[in-house]
């Protein structure tokens, strides 16, 4: 089965001074590539989706360690607040080298059709779009470089220096880069379960 990720730069456990510093070298990532106002379309859906991922195998890890057997562990929706298919997990998301794009936009459908209360929350990202994020060739360097610096951090339970560092990483990023497009940042909706999911 997978292996954790790796916690905070430092092995500690992840703050928000962290945390925002690591949203904003995403942003550097970013920048040149896209306009800035997708910045926080993408950032914040990249780290939803590495959230998910992180959550769901520390449950299913701590599942193991109480017995339950390592298919059901990793199988069973019922055992999970959230679960997250295969396809939409952050080591298969690691391994995809070409139609990067392609693969986050069916990363994220999966997502939304094992799991009601996700439902049209991803769906308007689209990690394909030709006009805001150039050809295919672009599009697979500039994912490539995203999906390798979430892979540099744990967004587990056990790795957040408080329980509400998603919601504090989601203001921040409407602080940041939706005032660069001058618009009101409350239009990228998320339920307060995902963002807090304990």
């Amino acid at each position: 089965m997978p292996a954790a990720a790796p916690s905070s730069p430092s092995g500690e456990a992840l703050s928000v001074a962290q945390l925002e510093q690591y949203l904003w070298s995403a942003a550097d990532i970013l920048r040149g590539s896209i306009d800035s106002s997708d910045y926080k379309t993408y950032i914040f859906g990249l780290l939803f989706l590495k959230r998910l991922s992180d959550r769901f195998e520390e449950e299913a890890q701590k599942l193991v360690a109480d017995g339950v057997s390592e298919t059901v562990a990793w199988t069973d929706p019922d055992e999970h607040q959230f679960f997250v298919p295969d396809r939409a997990r952050w080591g298969t998301i690691q391994k995809t080298a070409t139609n990067i794009g392609e693969s986050l936009n069916k990363a994220c459908a999966a997502l939304e059709e094992q799991n009601a209360a996700l439902e049209g929350v991803l769906a308007g990202i689209d990690y394909n779009d030709e006009r805001r994020l150039g050809d295919a060739r672009n599009r697979d360097t500039v994912f490539a470089r995203l999906v390798q610096h979430f892979s540099e951090v744990s967004l587990r339970n056990d790795r957040m220096a408080e329980p509400d560092l998603l919601g504090r990483a989601y203001e921040y990023l409407i602080e940041q880069f939706a005032d660069d497009a001058g618009k009101k940042g409350g239009e990228f909706y998320t339920p307060r379960m995902v963002v807090s999911s304990s």
